[in-house]
């Protein structure tokens, strides 16, 4: 498989660890407010809920580690990094952070495509 395609796989993994975990804790929220109005509930917990949001999400992250880890290449991934942090919801409102961290995720990645070029090429060099 490709570095391209571990990388994604990775973040789609971590991501779905997120959303999934954050599901969870939701309809656990949601049958907590359902039973003290009185209704029916799904028999979940909020503690249950927050256990399972655990579970799945140290899956999920398991998961996501163990196709960072087996990257060759990296350097091209600060560059999806930035990209990545510019989709998920501003911890800064306003464009700033996301045009930092998309900005120096290029530069990043730019400087080590270009010290693996450079490192690569000096052995061609001496022959």
């Amino acid at each position: 498989m490709s570095d391209g395609k571990k990388s994604c796989l990775g973040f789609l993994f971590l991501i779905a660890g997120l959303v999934l975990a954050g599901l969870v804790l939701i309809i656990g929220g949601f049958d907590a407010v359902i039973s003290w109005l009185g209704g029916e509930s799904f028999g979940l917990s909020v503690k249950t809920a927050t256990v399972m949001a655990a579970a799945i999400f140290v899956i999920f992250f398991a998961i996501s580690l163990v196709m960072f880890i087996s990257i060759r290449d990296w350097s091209w991934l600060p560059a999806i990094a930035g990209g990545v942090y510019t989709i998920l919801p501003d911890l800064i409102l306003g464009p700033e952070d996301d045009i930092i961290a998309m900005v120096l995720g290029v530069v990043i990645s730019g400087l080590l495509a270009w010290r693996k070029g450079k490192r690569e090429a000096l052995p061609d060099e001496v022959e």
